[in-house]
């Protein structure tokens, strides 16, 4: 498949996915996001399976102007924002569920607002895990 088209479907069924999920969110209709989510989950497969040609159209599409399609430098500075990004965001769930939890006596209705954060921050931590493993035996 031509890597033009491939682009074009994904466009459009990530765009489908974000309608039907924000008219869920407007009309408070649960069918509407699970129909999203049965979208996206479809989406993955050519999305995995094409993913060297996307990047490499979007890449070649962002930088048109010039020859150097992306230097080191860029995949550095990518790189440390990526690091940083997760541990933020891990950082911020873990102390978020702590500091909710030591509310509890005060706002006993907040703590069940602690659980998702704790899992977010565990699955988060699972997902990394998993995927440093998958690098280190690719490139190892």
């Amino acid at each position: 498949m031509e890597t033009k088209n491939v682009v074009i479907m994904i466009t459009i069924t990530s765009s489908v996915v974000t309608l039907l999920w924000v008219l869920g969110l407007i009309f408070a209709n649960i069918n509407l996001f699970i129909l999203a989510m049965i979208v996206l989950l479809a989406s993955i497969y050519p999305t995995i399976k094409y993913y060297n040609d996307i990047n490499e159209f979007f890449k070649k599409r962002k930088n048109s102007n010039s020859n150097i399609v992306e230097d080191e430098r860029t995949e550095h500075i990518e790189e440390k924002a990526g690091y940083l990004t997760f541990g933020l965001i891990t950082a911020v769930s873990i102390y978020g569920g702590i500091a909710i939890i030591t509310f509890r006596n005060i706002y006993p209705e907040c703590v069940n607002l602690a659980y998702p954060l704790f899992i977010i921050a565990i699955l988060g931590l699972i997902v990394n895990t998993i995927i440093r493993v998958y690098y280190k035996r690719k490139y190892s």
